[in-house]
């Protein structure tokens, strides 16, 4: 590992205490307490991955600038940002639930216009700074800084937002937000810098069309591409449900992502040192497999055959929760492997817009589906149609067939299925078994 890794994982950590409270749970908590429908809950999903849409036009300003000097300014403004969404949270009783839903989506749109800018420069830095024989331990180290620090984060939120709420639960927690970005860029800002590599250096036109169908890639986007509408529609779906179908709590739903939090980290530090050795698509192959099965118990508790119970909640949540982060795992370590050193801040811009229009247009979609079919139900024997149920089912459809074009991924070096099960699950148990005998005393 190169010097000064350290801060990156800190930053990991502290960024990632930022954003989880304005760009997930915390947020679309808020935005329900303020009665927003299941379509503005897909809007704020969206802003994310639909801003993302602006590095293509900041990918030629990173190498002129510098990748640190880029990121670190995109930074600075999205603090800002966060501080006026605090303001908002804030605001006396008086203002009402629809000027206060227009502000702070104001607001997320401009947070998330700097972040999709800002986040240009960060992983070509990365990808030019991390050696690439340890990549997938770095990208594991990381995921999992960013887990633990989400774990904290969802305890944290679950604890303050217990009945009774504060007055001002949610303006509180925002600033909270705006201190840990603060923290973050301080580490930020002791990441070493690296140079731009002189073959990207160019005034000439960027080739975007051939770029996009250089095949290893345009495999790896089409997986990227289903995957992400399935996942879209799950990020949407299961607040609105245990809200108005099952009346769960807050500090339930912020609880149930502690549970996710926790076995995402426990997963990344067993899978770290595996990726590297076993490659990044037989991964793949098992995260999305396991998230046919997540969304398939979503499916049968939204058709009250499953029930909702704790043993239910923990098999979801650990079934998300192996998925999402083997997924991203493994994805982004085959990004960086896929991506050709020449472009490279060009490949990665096309390859995050084209990824963020999916993940940006799709919450819309299933939150428009699921606005449509409220209220909607027919009865097949014990299974209940619904709104939730026909929902879940087209996602687990479309997540099979992601599962097929897994197949098709290029990755010369990764090992065959039959390879990848005896690692799994004799080979890795077999020597941890080993190591734990070796360092017993003898008797």
């Amino acid at each position: 590992m190169p010097a000064g890794v350290g801060n990156a994982y800190a930053f990991q950590v502290f960024n990632t205490m930022s954003y989880t409270i304005v760009l997930a749970t915390p947020m679309i908590l808020y935005f329900k307490k303020l009665g927003a429908s299941a379509t503005v809950l897909g809007i704020v999903l969206a802003l994310p991955a639909l801003l993302n849409i602006l590095q293509i036009p900041a990918a030629r300003f990173v190498e002129t600038m510098g990748y640190r000097a880029f990121v670190l300014r995109g930074w600075t403004l999205r603090a800002a940002f966060i501080l006026a969404m605090a303001g908002v949270a804030l605001l006396p009783e008086k203002i009402d639930a629809l000027t206060r839903i227009a502000l702070m989506l104001f607001l997320l749109f401009a947070y998330n216009a700097s972040r999709g800018i800002s986040l240009c420069g960060f992983l070509p830095w990365v990808t030019q700074w991390i050696p690439e024989e340890v990549r997938g331990r770095y990208v594991s180290r990381d995921q999992m800084s960013s887990a633990l620090a989400t774990l904290g984060t969802m305890i944290l939120a679950a604890f303050y937002l217990r009945p009774p709420e504060a007055k001002y639960a949610y303006g509180l927690l925002f600033f909270a937000s705006f201190v840990t970005v603060i923290i973050s860029l301080w580490f930020l800002r002791r990441i070493p810098d690296v140079p731009v590599p002189p073959s990207s250096e160019s005034s000439e036109r960027v080739p975007y069309k051939e770029m996009l169908l250089y095949p290893p890639f345009f495999k790896l986007l089409v997986y990227n591409a289903v995957f992400l509408v399935a996942q879209a529609g799950s990020g949407v779906f299961w607040i609105p449900m245990l809200r108005d179908s099952f009346a769960a709590t807050d500090s339930l739903i912020l609880g149930m992502m502690v549970l996710s939090s926790a076995v995402s980290a426990v997963c990344l530090w067993g899978f770290g040192h595996l990726v590297d050795r076993v490659g990044s698509r037989p991964l793949l192959g098992l995260a999305t497999l396991i998230f046919v099965v997540h969304l398939s118990c979503w499916c049968s508790v939204a058709a009250r055959v499953l029930p909702f119970t704790s043993a239910t909640i923990f098999v979801i949540q650990f079934t998300a929760a192996i998925s999402i982060s083997l997924f991203n795992l493994a994805n982004t370590r085959l990004v960086m492997a896929t991506v050709p050193s020449m472009g490279r801040s060009h490949f990665f811009a096309l390859y995050t817009v084209v990824t963020s229009l999916v993940s940006g247009i799709f919450p819309i979609f299933w939150g428009i589906l699921l606005d449509a079919l409220a209220g909607w139900g027919v009865l097949w024997s014990k299974w209940q149609w619904n709104q939730y149920s026909v929902s879940y089912g087209a996602v687990t459809v479309i997540t099979v067939v992601a599962l097929v074009l897994r197949n098709a991924l290029s990755e010369p070096r990764a090992m065959t299925t039959d390879a990848f099960l005896r690692e799994l699950l004799v080979e890795t148990p077999s020597r941890a078994i080993s190591r734990i005998l070796a360092r017993r005393p003898p008797s």
